[in-house]
């Protein structure tokens, strides 16, 4: 039996504009209402998190930042894993030469670096729609200053590619250098944490907590980032996503279709109104 339900967020839970849609919403309702766990799973940094829980009045514990750290019940921060700070330097002067735009995310902030608040503006506004929730984003931005930047408090190193041909050469240069785990959620990206830090790892631990076993969990994803999820729990549903190309064998394959994540949910739990 299914008690707790695992959702990544973009391109899963939502498309566009950061929105669950209304058929998807009710059907989430009636299954909370019936006792149903639910967790999110994201790459999303804490304040692009909360926006989107706020947005949609959708306020359930999460893995974000790919599994750096749990955002718990009562909204406290538990569980982060953060990059060795050794190699953390390594990757980012290596960065700074290279010129590529990037990010380093902390518990509660992001720090910027060359500019990349403009950069990723232009970047993911060619890929995404969800404006305003972008704005949340890059407001959240701090400039990188040497005398306060905490290079041991670091959970994920994110980088954005104007070219997305030259990632999976920067990919190959990153980890013969560097022991990280390094995904792409959205195909223009690359997103960097610790070797011991993705969502699969860290959503064990959570329904372990829980008292939850691992075949009671359901998880739900759309890309690079959700394969640790697929390979630690075996009721899997892949949600096809328009806008770049993914593939894993998961027990069950859903269209994009906006609304087809709902109507699997209403059919596998057997909701006959929603």
């Amino acid at each position: 039996m299914i008690r707790l339900l695992a959702f990544d967020v973009d391109g899963t839970l939502c498309h566009e504009k950061s929105e669950i849609s209304k058929p998807l919403k009710s059907v989430l309702t009636i299954l909370q209402k019936q006792g149903m766990e639910m967790v999110l799973a994201t790459g999303r940094p804490l304040v692009d998190l909360n926006a989107f829980r706020q947005k949609n009045n959708f306020y359930t514990p999460a893995v974000f930042l790919n599994g750096a750290a749990i955002l718990q019940k009562d909204d406290s921060i538990t569980d982060c894993v953060f990059l060795d700070e050794k190699d953390s330097s390594y990757l980012i002067s290596l960065l700074r030469q290279k010129g590529y735009p990037f990010v380093c995310y902390m518990e509660s902030k992001t720090i910027e670096f060359f500019g990349s608040k403009k950069r990723y503006g232009h970047i993911m506004g060619t890929h995404l729609n969800h404006e305003p929730e972008l704005e949340t984003l890059f407001d959240s931005f701090e400039l990188y200053d040497p005398m306060s930047f905490q290079m041991d408090r670091i959970l994920k190193i994110e980088i954005c590619f104007e070219d997305v041909k030259t990632i999976p050469g920067v990919k190959e240069m990153i980890l013969n250098h560097v022991n990280f785990h390094a995904v792409s959620s959205m195909g223009f990206n690359l997103e960097i944490t610790s070797s011991s830090a993705n969502k699969g790892k860290k959503l064990k631990s959570y329904v372990q907590s829980q008292n939850i076993k691992e075949d009671e969990v359901m998880v739900f994803g759309d890309g690079e980032n959700d394969i640790s999820m697929f390979e630690q729990f075996k009721h899997s549903v892949l949600i096809e996503n328009k806008n770049h190309l993914f593939d894993y064998p998961t027990q069950y394959r859903l269209s994009s279709k906006e609304d087809a994540l709902a109507e699997f949910l209403k059919d596998y739990f057997q909701i006959k109104e929603a």
